[in-house]
């Protein structure tokens, strides 16, 4: 069954429910002439995230009785849950939870519910849960609510039963027909879940949810009973069924309003192309994916950040439904001729940066900063610059250059399996120092560039620009091998998150002045954040443990937090235990990068103890730097929330970097380039060297310099000396003097494995 296919608000559907009882407070609010309340809880209801927030937290300064008070706080705190603003809503609900009784209570309780269960943490919802039935037992909305999504916490081989029990008493409840109308269509969602032995009770409730919102008049409601009928017979393989079923809710869906619309015709038309393409229609299903995208593009900004099963809403659904419209764009075009392909390559080049964007926008959970990152000289790519797409496809790799001269397109019949794999090798073996990453390396060099070989030549490309995806990301192109020589030796090499994102203007004038700031041995941060930076090295599976590169002959000091697992104690570490995490820490060669790079950098620097937080955002504050170097422990993981830097007193996460950053003065000349000189990312995570690229959002530096893997520490001091080198001193750009740094190293007898030099990369603008 193709259960792959989750719908984009599948997740706001089965939480929907735990809506049902807020629509009771708004009525009790108007009654009590509480009307902002309950607008905000209405717009929430439609999906405006953003107003409704806005709208509680007026109601909250404006309320005048202690209740009213009580319910807005705690209202505006569910908002932010549906924003995904947890630490925020966390506060707001436990006030309001431990502020009301009764029914109110058991309201406040289920958010607090779906908190916990969210962060993984089932006992703790399954309590608020309880507490809530047992607060409320004459509440139908939050006895059903909460027992449905008890139901989801059930083991898998109970919930067929479980179902068909309250399957009875939802069939035998009285109650208006909206309400019921959503137990029957959660109810019916659960069981499709489950697949064949779920089908006829799947489709039954289903079917009722759709009767009842016909009978109370929700043409909304009924529009999502369709949709979830058209999934139920997609996933038995019923398509020309599903296909009726959704053209059905896309003609009620379009008499809905523009934003509710939006939101439900996205799934549908997603679904609609699917079916077409499988029937051989093309043309229609393409024009579909167009609608899709375009409905996507409508509600981008409110679509929730959801993580299921690891999965964000970004790569359960946003990025299937941008390939897919990708992969279809590109088969009609094989079928036109050269001119007409030429001519339409650019909209094929908009959907990939459409998929840049809204990856990193999920990976950092904030869209205004990648807004905020766009650049009126964007699309310009200079001359000698070559600018590679990759679009990695289940059955083929298609590739996009994209030159001042224009954009050329190359497909090889390599599949999108094969093609992770051997990129998941690559990066393996140079992560590790092994021996046998010549053949993956010679393999990706031959399926990314060999095909625009002759291209280069004939265009004088000096410089080469990479848009990766995926597991791509892990490998630095600049380790590509052609059998003769490593791509390095023959071009400059940089990546972006995307051409859209990326700020190609040349740096005007010299970069000169700079913040350098370094971390040798670790103050208070130790103290304040053991057991976290603990749990950090604890999670590590590499084998690190005596710092060496495995692998390689030497024994090298790594710049690493992920070597240090016999230093790192688990559960709550005692004092001693501390002192030995400190002392691990340490980053001796930190001191002599700092002291090397102030004779070459004209500026101020902050080192150990000086390297605080606040002095940090004083030197900010105060002045006009260029370029900010930090030398300094740093891990990016998957999601902002698993990345931070270490200063001397504290942690600097990635909303923290933002804060510290984006000074008034910064705010006016940008930050050219942010070096990372001792983070690392997370192994075997392809999202992870987002952090590197979200790092440079966030701090709003127009290029990062950063390592995809712990680097030796005696070749990151120089290859940061010999780096400033060439940009102060020689004027070079900086893929250029990262360049000449690091063939230094690869004509070294000692230190040619490309593991020592190749994990240095530059992100963002190249010049």
């Amino acid at each position: 069954m193709r259960k792959w296919f989750k719908p984009l608000w599948q997740g706001v559907r089965l939480c929907w429910l735990l809506m049902v009882p807020a629509l009771a407070l708004a009525g009790q609010a108007v009654d009590n002439g509480d009307s902002l309340v309950a607008q905000g809880i209405a717009l929430r209801e439609q999906g405006d995230l953003q107003k409704s927030i806005d709208l509680l937290s007026s109601a909250s300064k404006l309320a005048v009785s202690p209740g009213g008070q009580v319910r807005a706080r705690g209202e505006l705190g569910i908002s932010l849950l549906q924003a995904h603003r947890y630490e925020e809503s966390e506060g707001l609900l436990r006030e309001a939870y431990a502020s009301s009784t009764g029914v109110e209570r058991a309201h406040f309780a289920v958010y607090l519910g779906n908190l916990a269960l969210i962060r993984k943490r089932s006992e703790e919802a399954r309590g608020y849960y309880q507490e809530a039935l047992g607060l409320a037992p004459e509440a139908i909305e939050i006895q059903f609510s909460v027992r449905l999504n008890l139901l989801r916490m059930a083991p898998e081989p109970e919930k067929l039963a479980q179902l068909l029990l309250l399957s009875q008493q939802i069939d035998q409840a009285g109650g208006p027909p909206g309400p019921l109308a959503r137990f029957h269509l959660n109810l019916g969602e659960q069981a499709r879940l489950l697949g064949k032995p779920g089908l006829s009770l799947a489709y039954r409730h289903l079917d009722r949810a759709r009767e009842l919102a016909r009978e109370q008049g929700d043409r909304s409601l009924a529009v999502e009973a369709l949709d979830a009928l058209a999934q139920l017979y997609e996933d038995h393989h019923r398509n020309q069924d599903a296909l009726i079923l959704t053209q059905q809710a896309i003609e009620q869906a379009q008499s809905l309003a523009p934003g509710a619309a939006a939101r439900l015709l996205i799934d549908l038309e997603w679904r609609q192309a699917r079916l077409l393409q499988a029937g051989g229609r093309e043309a229609p299903a393409l024009a579909a994916y167009q609608r899709a995208v375009s409905h996507l593009e409508s509600v981008r900004q409110d679509i929730p950040i959801e993580y299921e099963d690891g999965r964000s809403s970004f790569q359960a659904t946003l990025e299937p439904i941008y390939l897919g419209y990708t992969d279809l764009l590109l088969r009609q075009l094989d079928k036109q001729p050269a001119e007409v392909q030429a001519a339409q390559l650019p909209k094929v080049l908009n959907a990939l940066e459409w998929i840049r964007q809204a990856e990193l926008q999920d990976f950092l959970g904030d869209r205004c900063a990648v807004e905020a990152a766009h650049g009126s000289d964007s699309a310009r790519v200079p001359p000698g610059t070559a600018v590679l797409y990759p679009v990695i496809l289940p059955d083929r790799l298609e590739l996009l250059l994209q030159t001042s001269g224009g954009i050329q397109r190359r497909s090889t019949a390599i599949d999108g399996a094969t093609l992770r794999a051997t990129a998941q090798t690559l990066a393996d073996a140079l992560r590790n120092g092994l021996e046998d990453y010549r053949e993956p390396a010679r393999q990706l060099n031959d399926w990314l560039l060999k095909p625009f070989a002759d291209a280069f030549a004939a265009q004088h490309i000096d410089s080469l620009v990479l848009v990766p995806e995926g597991a791509l990301r892990l490998v630095p192109m600049a380790a590509l091998h052609d059998g003769q020589q490593f791509v390095i030796e023959k071009y400059a090499v940089s990546m972006v998150t995307g051409m859209t994102m990326t700020h190609t203007a040349e740096p005007a004038g010299q970069m000169a002045a700079s913040l350098v700031v370094g971390l040798s041995e670790p103050g208070p941060v130790v103290d304040k954040h053991s057991q976290l930076l603990s749990e950090q090295i604890q999670q590590s599976d590499s084998a690190e443990k005596d710092r060496r590169g495995r692998g390689l002959a030497r024994t090298i000091e790594l710049r690493s937090m992920r070597g240090l697992r016999s230093a790192a104690p688990s559960g709550q570490p005692s004092s001693r235990q501390i002192e030995d995490l400190r002392a691990s820490l340490t980053l001796p060669g930190v001191k002599e990068e700092i002291e090397a790079l102030r004779g070459i950098l004209h500026g101020n620097t902050l080192l150990d103890a000086q390297f605080t937080v606040g002095n940090l955002h004083q030197q900010a504050e105060s002045g006009d730097y260029q370029i900010v170097h930090i030398a300094s422990h740093g891990v990016f993981g998957g999601s902002a929330e698993t990345s931070f830097i270490m200063a001397y007193d504290d942690l600097i996460s990635m909303n923290g970097l933002q804060g510290l950053l984006q000074a008034e003065k910064l705010q006016s000349t940008p930050i050219e380039l942010l070096s990372l000189s001792a983070c690392e990312t997370a192994e075997g995570n392809d999202r992870a060297p987002l952090g590197i690229s979200g790092a440079a959002i966030k701090a709003r530096a127009r290029s990062v310099l950063g390592t995809l893997w712990p680097v030796a520490d005696e070749v990151a001091k120089a290859v940061m000396k010999s780096f400033y080198s060439g940009i102060a001193n020689a004027h070079l750009s900086k893929t250029e003097a990262l360049r000449r740094a690091q063939l230094e190293w690869i004509r070294h007898p000692d230190w040619s494995h490309p593991f020592y030099w190749a994990p240095f990369i530059i992100i963002g603008n190249w010049l």
